[in-house]
């Protein structure tokens, strides 16, 4: 029964603060009823800042904010799509299939590896949460100027956690525990504080902040949003700082790596087999293999660099125990009763729902790197375009890095479906190209709310519950 709590999620109740719910119906009301260009507002910012503690169950269903609000936001979807016609037809990506093979091969394999009616409706929330945050960011952020609002949205968002964390390390608590869902008192570590804010773990608290660093550099541009991206950027380094995280500093610092390498893009393929080299250079000739190094990863003092080394260990050792279909067994495998804790997003996925799911799941990133190489070659002179789509691709980087030290499960599922909507927005047409009647329809409907035909409206879940 325990296995099954942390591998399922365990049961729960209703669990929502008076205050959040109030700011909870606000914001579908928002979602309905605001003009197309402003609907991914509320959703970011309330699935952001509202501790994941905050969930309404519904059955063996956890509605956490950010479904319930993705469930108002899939309405307004259907509905703008019925008023807009062939103008909102998505043009399906490999993006796009590649998540789907995800969900679906997650699902699948899930079920098959636990054979429990528990593990399947475990899996369908977690495709629930994929393909509707992503399908429902992709078909709302259309184009550049949708994706630098909701750029200048992820900045504001991060003002406030920001705050909220530097608040944490003067205080020692968390303002928003009188909420519920997070703890009270600031975690420590060696003398020094761990502050998480809105998170479920100062970890993807960290990874969030660092990977935020490039992509609001986008908007320090000539006519571009300086102050706000100079705030951004301060917010972000605040949140690395302030998490007190190896995974947050890693971030951080591949971040600035990928930046640097802008002077380098012309030769990136040679950097590419280069890194290959050196790494199998280093794996013939050290004593240990050459992920061994990750555990001499500790950029703050005091992080466990040994337990990140050894589920990557044990998931290239125990490579045909789980590529089928996912391991039952993994938290026996060498290395103690820590090895539950799978702190990498690509061990996770591989280790729970098998080796199909990775590939998809690495392939959705693969892709958006090749998008973002293919539109930045054809930029071709046009430097600040290249820049921008340079600085989106240092952000996936980032993440990826960040993905060495953590699973994304609680808000920053959000912010990553977010963040690859964004990538398909800036590099690959986001609808069919349609007659220019059509076109000028759209842009009508643009201009108009879709609900205007309408009368106006007046104005605990357990650590991998998603999982």
């Amino acid at each position: 029964m325990k296995l099954n709590k942390v591998l399922f999620g365990a049961a729960g109740v209703t669990s929502i603060n008076p205050i959040i719910l109030g700011i909870l119906v606000l914001g579908i009301l928002l979602i309905l009823f605001l003009p197309r260009k402003h609907v991914i507002a509320p959703l970011i910012v309330l699935s952001m800042l509202i501790p994941l503690g905050q969930v309404l169950m519904l059955g063996s269903f956890h509605f956490q904010v950010f479904r319930i609000l993705l469930f108002a936001g899939w309405i307004r979807l259907l509905f703008q799509r019925s008023k807009e016609g062939w103008a909102a037809k998505l043009k399906m990506n490999a993006i796009d299939m590649a998540l789907i093979g995800y969900a679906v091969s997650c699902v699948v394999l899930y079920t098959l590896l636990w054979q429990q009616s528990a593990a399947f409706f475990n899996q369908i929330g977690v495709a629930y949460n994929t393909l509707g945050l992503y399908f429902f960011f992709r078909f709302f952020i259309r184009d550049e100027e949708d994706l630098q609002r909701a750029i200048k949205i992820l900045a504001v968002v991060a003002l406030v956690i920001g705050a909220l964390m530097i608040n944490e390390q003067m205080t020692g608590k968390n303002v928003l525990a009188i909420f519920g869902g997070v703890p009270e008192n600031t975690q420590a570590r060696k003398g020094y504080l761990r502050s998480q804010g809105p998170f479920q773990v100062y970890l993807t608290a960290g990874a969030f902040g660092a990977s935020l660093l490039p992509l609001f550099l986008t908007m320090w541009r000539k006519g571009g949003r300086r102050m706000l991206a100079t705030l951004g950027m301060a917010a972000a380094i605040a949140i690395t700082v302030t998490s007190r995280t190896s995974t947050a500093s890693s971030a951080a610092v591949g971040a600035a790596i990928g930046i640097g390498m802008w002077y380098f893009r012309d030769y990136m393929r040679l950097v590419r087999w280069g890194l290959v080299c050196t790494l199998t250079a280093l794996h013939l000739v050290m004593k240990a293999p050459v992920w061994a190094l990750i555990q001499r990863v500790d950029l703050v003092g005091g992080s466990d660099g040994w337990h990140r080394f050894k589920i990557v260990d044990n998931f290239i050792n125990h490579f045909s125990d789980w590529w089928l279909l996912g391991a039952r067994n993994y938290m026996r495998w060498e290395g103690g009763d820590d090895m539950w804790d799978l702190a990498n997003q690509y061990v996770f996925t591989g280790e729970s729902t098998g080796l199909l799911s990775l590939v998809f799941f690495l392939a959705a990133i693969t892709y958006a790197f090749k998008y973002l190489g293919n539109a930045r070659k054809a930029a071709g002179s046009d430097t600040r375009r290249a820049w921008f789509l340079w600085l989106l691709g240092v952000t996936l980087f980032a993440n990826m890095v960040a993905f060495m030290g953590i699973s994304y499960f609680d808000q920053t599922q959000v912010y990553w479906y977010l963040l690859l909507a964004i990538v398909v927005a800036a590099t690959v047409p986001a609808t069919e190209r349609v007659p220019a009647e059509e076109s000028q329809k759209r842009n009508a409907l643009e201009e108009l709310d879709v609900w205007s035909t309408l009368e106006p409206a007046p104005s605990t879940l357990s650590f991998y519950a998603d999982h």
